[in-house]
């Protein structure tokens, strides 16, 4: 009996830990190299998109339950223009995974803020100033509903 268990214990050490460290290995090898990047975005970034107010981020968090999947599509397309769909799919949902470990919801807020498509360019502010000649703290609700529903059909 204790011979099950002991390859009973085997086998959960091999299935948890292969895959934690593919993990590790993944994102030493391919996420840490661009964190300066997608950390000078952020540090570049009109300081309302990279710290969008809370009334953006609460329709963000309406919108799309939270900015973490999309910002990280948006940051993994910045990253990687050149992949098939089968490699970003997988990249997309490693990343997926690893960018929130780096980046605080906060963070993620602002990589969404900064990189979304707007129609014309990138950014919620930059849209904000274009059609409604405010910053994002301006906005009214209703305004600020518009600018964060612009990036799901910005066309």
């Amino acid at each position: 009996m204790s011979k099950i268990i002991v390859n009973l214990a085997k086998a959960a050490a091999l299935l948890v830990g292969v895959p934690a460290v593919a993990l590790f290995v993944y994102d030493t090898i391919a996420v840490r190299p661009h964190l300066a990047e997608i950390e000078s975005v952020l540090a570049k970034a009109n300081p309302e998109d990279a710290s969008p107010p809370e009334i953006i981020r609460d329709f963000i968090d309406a919108n799309t339950e939270s900015p973490a999947p999309h910002a990280t599509h948006l940051v993994t397309s910045l990253v990687y223009s050149d992949l098939s769909q089968g490699q970003w799919h997988l990249r997309n949902a490693l990343w997926g995974v690893l960018l929130p470990i780096h980046f605080d919801k906060s963070q993620m807020y602002g990589l969404y803020s900064v990189l979304s498509y707007n129609g014309i360019d990138h950014g919620l502010s930059n849209f904000a100033s274009r059609e409604y000649g405010k910053s994002l703290s301006q906005l009214s609700p209703l305004q600020a509903a518009t600018v964060v529903a612009i990036p799901h059909a910005p066309t």
